[in-house]
């Protein structure tokens, strides 16, 4: 096995002070030094669930404020917030405090909280972009900076997906156990929208497929705000998460119109880069379920494959590794569970049988994982503690040395 990338994702709670980042990025380089030396490096910014891009305006907006991910187990029912989180937070004692319980949601998710109430905006964005750059050089690493867009609604507020462009929303998400619509179908034709954005100026037209519009506001923010590329979170493009069973019936204009999307997208981002987080399962599913094609595997960088412990099939993980890394084509990332940046589970401790499986899996299948990328903070932004880190290393080093 050749050196092994490392990709690393990170949110805005690492910051005090979102205005002031620096003393955040240096502490992740500082606690990452080991994984970042001598090896292909990628940082995944998450801001939040990509709301912000496809709502972005272009250069002359870079003062409006969005919403980011600053919130644990964040969802919205029609009762409101305040309702939502009260009804959370009641079914989160009862159950798990009280009850004893210990598996899925609500124990995973943990309770409803906000934990920051700093505002964020496009200048603000560009403030962190900077610092991660500014702290790499001063590092002499070679970092890929990508951000996050994500297809649905879970960790913070979307506006574009819910309230502006509910006729694109193809089916719901698991929000910490609370089906929340919103999730983006890019086969979908969008209403006409006079609203200025990157891509259109001049407003959305009508008719106009959402994987379309995805692909040109992707690259034009890509693009604006100097990135590398774009990290395409939770089966970008394939709507009915997680299972093949929550698969829309398959037809032929639906795989076209998948395949449209991602070709779109490798055109409109040129030389810049497209990960993709897969569905969990291998190829041939993805392929006979959701309607994936060869041509839009191979428009892809990199491929995630999916392992987080409150998801997975475990006896998918290997079949899926080997059928990603067959394609020839994307390099295909191993997918480490430590921590998560939006609910305050913790595999390391929660479900250590499968926390240990993923590194049997890295050490005994070396040669079939390009990269390996995982979370670097929790949902209270501290970092992965450093015992796990090295233990995990460790593993990774003996499969490069073969």
């Amino acid at each position: 096995m050749s050196t092994v990338e490392a990709c690393l994702w990170i949110t805005p709670k690492i910051f005090d002070d979102l205005r002031d980042p620096a003393p955040g990025v240096t502490a992740f380089f500082d606690h990452h030094a080991d994984w970042l030396a001598d090896r292909p490096v990628t940082v995944v910014f998450c801001a939040g669930n990509g709301d912000h891009i496809l709502n972005y305006r272009g250069l002359t907006g870079w003062k409006e404020r969005f919403d980011w991910a600053r919130y644990n187990c964040f969802a919205l029912g029609s009762g409101g917030p305040a309702a939502m989180t009260r009804a959370h937070n009641l079914d989160w004692l009862t159950r798990v405090r009280e009850g004893g319980e210990r598996s899925f949601n609500p124990y995973s998710a943990g309770p409803m909280f906000t934990l920051s109430e700093q505002p964020m905006d496009y200048e603000v964005l560009a403030g962190i972009y900077a610092a991660v750059r500014a702290e790499a050089e001063r590092r002499g690493l070679s970092v890929n900076l990508l951000e996050y867009l994500e297809p649905g609604p879970e960790f913070c507020r979307s506006e574009w997906k819910t309230m502006l462009h509910p006729e694109v929303a193809g089916s719901a998400a698991d929000a910490g156990g609370h089906l929340v619509p919103g999730v983006l179908d890019v086969t979908a034709p969008l209403t006409a929208d006079p609203r200025p954005y990157a891509a259109h100026p001049g407003g959305i037209p009508a008719g106009l497929p959402a994987g379309d519009f995805v692909a040109a506001q992707t690259a034009a923010f890509t693009s604006d705000f100097g990135l590398d590329g774009v990290m395409l979170g939770n089966q970008f493009g394939l709507i009915g998460f997680w299972h093949p069973d929550n698969a829309p019936p398959l037809t032929a204009a639906r795989t076209a119109g998948i395949e449209r999307f991602f070709l779109r997208l490798r055109e409109a981002m040129g030389e810049r880069l497209v990960y993709w987080m897969d569905t969990y399962w291998r190829a041939e599913v993805e392929r006979a379920a959701w309607g994936m094609t060869d041509a839009a595997y191979h428009s892809l960088d990199a491929i995630l494959v999916s392992t987080f412990a409150v998801l997975v099939e475990r006896t998918e993980i290997v079949p899926n590794l080997l059928s990603k890394a067959a394609l020839g084509g994307p390099r295909p990332l191993l997918g480490l569970d430590f921590v998560d940046p939006w609910y305050w589970y913790r595999t390391y401790l929660d479900d250590r049988r499968t926390y240990l499986y993923q590194r049997e899996v890295l050490a005994a299948h070396a040669e079939s994982v390009a990269g390996v990328s995982f979370f670097a903070n929790d949902t209270f932004g501290h970092f992965v503690p450093a015992p796990e880190l090295g233990s995990t290393l460790e593993v990774v080093r003996r499969g490069e040395k073969g």
